[in-house]
Parts: structure tokens; C-alpha cells; sequence
């Protein structure tokens, strides 16, 4: 089976990424790939500060 290449963090409707973890009151999302997860964040939080103006990024002095 291939598994998808994913550039970007997915809805929460790909169960091929999400774990669903559910309780009487809601449901929890868990990316099945912690590490794929965090390299996406890494990602999509530099394409964030990149859109940004100096003056609005996060840790600029």
C-alpha cells in the first residue's frame, strides 16, 4: 500500500494521518506519525513568519 506524501498538516478527515480518539464528550485528533507531524508544523510556522511584515513576526526585538 503506498502512503500518501503529505506537504502540508490534512483535515482531520484523513484517516490515514489522524488516529481518532474518542470519550463521552469529545474526540481527539493524533497524528499516527509524531514525527511527520512536527516537521509539518516546523513547515507550515516558517511559511507563516515568511507572509508575515518584520514588525509582526514572533521573536522579533
Amino acid at each position: 500500500m503506498n502512503e500518501p506524501t503529505y506537504t502540508a498538516i490534512p483535515d482531520t478527515s484523513d484517516s490515514n494521518y489522524w488516529e481518532f480518539c474518542s470519550s463521552d464528550r469529545s474526540t481527539t485528533f493524533v497524528p499516527k506519525d509524531k514525527e511527520l507531524h512536527q516537521e509539518l508544523k516546523r513547515k507550515a510556522w516558517a511559511l507563516i513568519q515568511a507572509s508575515q511584515n518584520k514588525k509582526n513576526r514572533k521573536g522579533h526585538y
